[in-house]
């Protein structure tokens, strides 16, 4: 799998809610020991991480993840993305750092949300 196919795959895991299928999804995407990390906090493991998605589909019910470009080398990769509405609106946007084992799995993510752009004028 490239880097680019991981993360598209990687985020649409964010918006499986039977948590078997999402769980599998996990396994082939995230390494076993796979830590996960945002501004809400440093999480560690497939359970603790598919628990975290189920929160997030609470609170932004129909939200998409849509990975705009990777960048990559070696073992580590950039990827930018987007959050989605059910409406289609762009809620948030942000970019995740991603560490690969060797088998091609994601081992640590850390992502980074943008500040949101201000609409006024000076």
């Amino acid at each position: 799998m490239t880097p680019d196919d991981l993360w598209n795959r990687y985020s649409a895991i964010w918006s499986i809610s039977d948590t078997a299928e999402r769980g599998n999804e996990l396994s082939v995407c995230l390494a076993d020991e796979a830590t996960y990390c945002d501004p809400n906090g440093l999480l560690v493991g497939h359970d603790a991480i598919s628990r975290y998605m189920t929160q997030f589909q609470s609170s932004v019910p129909g939200g998409r993840f849509r990975i705009s470009s990777v960048l990559h080398h070696h073992d580590r990769s950039l990827a930018q993305w987007f959050l989605t509405g059910a409406d289609g609106s762009v809620l948030q946007t942000g970019t995740s750092f991603g560490a690969i084992n060797d088998n091609g799995r994601l081992l640590a993510i850390s992502g980074f949300y943008h500040p949101a752009r201000s609409t006024a004028t000076a």
